[in-house]
Order: C-alpha cells, then sequence, then structure tokens
C-alpha cells in the first residue's frame, strides 16, 4: 500500500481538528473560556468572519477579477479550510455549550450548515477526480466499461446468449434515468440483475474445457467488467445528489448567517 503525499497535509489537518474537538469537548465544564471576553469573544469574531469569507468561492465563480487574483481551485481550498476552521472556534467559542436562546439557534444553524458541507465535500469527491481535481466526465466512464466489454467478449467460452445479456444489461443500466429515485432503482436492479450474470459467468469462463483465463483471472475480469457498470450508474446517481444538495445548501447558509446577524444583535444590545 502506498501513501499518497498530496493527501498528508489534508490527513494532518483532519486529525489537528479533531484532537482541538474532542480537547474542547472534554473541557467545557472548566470555564476555561467565556464567550463575553477574553479569547472567547475573539474567536467568535474570528471564528464568523471565517464564515463569511466562505461567500468568496460562490462570488468568484461570477467575478473574472477575482479569479484573475486567485484561481478558482484556491478558492475553493479556502471555502473548504474555512469552512471547518470557522465552526470549530464558534465551537469553543460556546464552550460547546448551549446559551440563550438566539445563540442556540445561531450554533443549531451553523452545526447544520457544517455538516450539509460534509455531506457535499463527500459527494463531491464522487463525481471529481479527487477533492481538487477536474470533473470526471461520463465518456471516461462508458470508455472504461467499453475495454471491460472487449476483455469479457474476447474470452471464447462466453456463449451468444451470455453476450446478448450483457448487451441487454448495458442497454438498460446505461439509459438516462429520470431523477434520484429512477437512479436508487437502476442501481438496485443492477445488483440483482448483475448477480445470475455474474454466476454464469464464472461457471463458463472456468469450465474445464474452457480457454479461458484461469479462475482467479476470470473472476477479476467478471469483477471489474461490473465494477465499471455499477461506478456508471453511481456516478449518475451522485450527480443528481450533488443537483439536489446545492439546492437545500444555499438557503441553509443564507439561514445560519440571518441567526449569526441576529445573536450578535441580541448580544450587543441587550
Amino acid at each position: 500500500m502506498t501513501l499518497n503525499l498530496r493527501n498528508v497535509p489534508t490527513h494532518v489537518f483532519s486529525i489537528l481538528v479533531i484532537i482541538s474537538l474532542l480537547y474542547g469537548w472534554f473541557k467545557r465544564d472548566s470555564n476555561y473560556i467565556t464567550a463575553e471576553s477574553g479569547i472567547g469573544y475573539a474567536l467568535g469574531i474570528i471564528g464568523g468572519s471565517l464564515m463569511l469569507i466562505l461567500l468568496m468561492y460562490p462570488i468568484s465563480k461570477r467575478l473574472r477579477f477575482l479569479t484573475r487574483l486567485l484561481p478558482l481551485r484556491y478558492w475553493f481550498g479556502v471555502h473548504m479550510m474555512f469552512g471547518v476552521l470557522g465552526p470549530v472556534m464558534i465551537l469553543f467559542h460556546s464552550n460547546f455549550q448551549l446559551g440563550s436562546i438566539n445563540s442556540t439557534v445561531a450554533l443549531g444553524c451553523m452545526l447544520i450548515v457544517a455538516a450539509s458541507g460534509l455531506i457535499g465535500r463527500y459527494i463531491y469527491t464522487r463525481i471529481h477526480h479527487g477533492l481538487y481535481g477536474s470533473k470526471i466526465q461520463m465518456n471516461e466512464l462508458r470508455s472504461d466499461l467499453s475495454s471491460e466489454h472487449q476483455r469479457l467478449s474476447g474470452e471464447q467460452s462466453i456463449s451468444e446468449t451470455l453476450q446478448q445479456q450483457l448487451m441487454d444489461i448495458e442497454k438498460k443500466h446505461l439509459a438516462t434515468d429520470t431523477g434520484i429515485i429512477a437512479s436508487i432503482s437502476n442501481l438496485k436492479a443492477l445488483s440483482s440483475s448483475s448477480r445470475a450474470i455474474r454466476e454464469q459467468l464464472a461457471t463458463q469462463m472456468n469450465a474445464p474445457t474452457s480457454v479461458a483465463t484461469p479462475g482467479s483471472a476470470a473472476t477479476r475480469v467478471i469483477d471489474q467488467y461490473f465494477s465499471s457498470l455499477r461506478r456508471i450508474t453511481m456516478f449518475r446517481l451522485y450527480e443528481r445528489l450533488f443537483s439536489l444538495w446545492h439546492i437545500l445548501h444555499l438557503p441553509l447558509f443564507i439561514m445560519m448567517i440571518i441567526t449569526a446577524i441576529i445573536h450578535i444583535f441580541a448580544v450587543h444590545l441587550y
């Protein structure tokens, strides 16, 4: 197993964040930080400012001078990092405890947005080449599937009937579905329909009179083929989930900003 050095900073950052959160949680009753003054107050200001800076990423997509100032992928990196640091600072600002009604609502909204961001990050990596890579294209996935199909088709042990079944299953599962429910149904159907075909393929490709590759190699070819087909189905599902996430995430973020502003005014006016 090789270590991808590009991911080391991300892993180190994640570990430090987790350690900080655990420390803050177990020390929450020590009252070493108060939200009203000192470092606790400063953390609230800094954390809130970092959350506002998150808006620079979507804004940079529309204002070209910002991308000339800083490439879009760096704005995205800032968005991802501040989207973690901001909530962490706010949690320390609140000392991991609930306060007044307005502060509790503001904290709850922030935690919902932070959770939404983590979900969005997960889905994002399923339709892109890594966190900072380009978007995966359907043509890439179809090309991989075509290559795996050719490897299967090259096996003399596969009957014409199974060849036709493979064509049918590809036609069915490569057809454009209409939404998230259809994508989920398509994924379940693929799992059930491929099971019988997989068994038939394994049986034929490992028959004693077959000139196919050995059992382990044959199984690998079969697995890679269905893995490519499943990846296309999953990719479509994640695309639709990401579109839905985009629709929901922005209103949640706006709600967080509004509740934060109300909290700030309430704290300073009363």
